[in-house]
């Protein structure tokens, strides 16, 4: 005759599925688009940087993306190419444009980490070329930016996320920005795919100590 045997749950090992179903849920909302009249608005539109004196302007609030600033009306950032190496200008100084320094005063602009809060509290530049080190090597950076919201006339704070070339910067792409629309402080939190990878590892790991723990059970 059988009998079943009974297996008493480890504490610890039940917080830790509990800990990764978590993790895997906050990772699947993070990744998830921002709805309709969100505060934090987000435009993914990977596009080339020409390495021209004219390269892109772009307007933060709309998305439009131009080869000229008469062509993009109330651009706010314009990256292009300034001999030749990859450099940053800005909007009109009086409507408060310009980039995340590394500090006070440096006109070095930051290369942001995931975590980092861009607000009125951050230190920025809005020096035309600039002193860019990082942005001139290979690999994918973060730029904090504030500009102004011509819709409200209230100053918004975001960042940009934008992949460089060693040497000018050059090839350069522009991968996409987000932004808080009422003026508040913004937090850089990593990019999707980068969530959706923590976000199926986690479940991938849940999945196996789920299924460890039915065997456990089975025997």
């Amino acid at each position: 005759m059988k009998t079943k045997k009974l297996v008493s749950l480890d504490p610890s090992s039940v917080n830790i599925r509990l800990g990764m179903c978590a993790a895997a849920l906050a990772g699947t909302a993070a990744a998830l688009p921002q709805e309709a009249g969100a505060t934090v608005v987000t435009f993914n539109t990977p596009t080339a940087i020409p390495a021209t004196f004219a390269g892109i302007y772009v307007n933060f609030l709309t998305g439009a993306i131009g080869a000229s600033g008469g062509g993009t009306p109330g651009f706010d950032w314009n990256p292009y190419a300034n001999a030749p190496n990859l450099s940053f200008y800005w909007g009109p100084a009086a409507n408060g444009a310009g980039g995340v320094a590394t500090g006070v005063g440096t006109n070095v602009y930051a290369d942001l980490a995931p975590g980092t809060t861009v607000s009125g509290a951050s230190p920025f530049s809005n020096i035309a070329a600039g002193t860019n080190p990082t942005y001139l090597t290979t690999g994918s950076h973060i730029l904090g930016f504030r500009f102004l919201n011509e819709a409200t006339g209230i100053i918004n704070y975001g960042y940009l996320t934008i992949t460089t070339s060693s040497g000018t910067g050059f090839p350069a792409t522009l991968q996409g920005w987000s932004f808080e629309n009422s003026g508040g402080a913004i937090t850089v939190v990593p990019e999707p795919s980068t969530t959706a990878l923590l976000t199926i590892s986690a479940l991938a790991l849940g999945a196996l100590g789920l299924r460890s723990w039915r065997k456990q059970r089975a025997a």
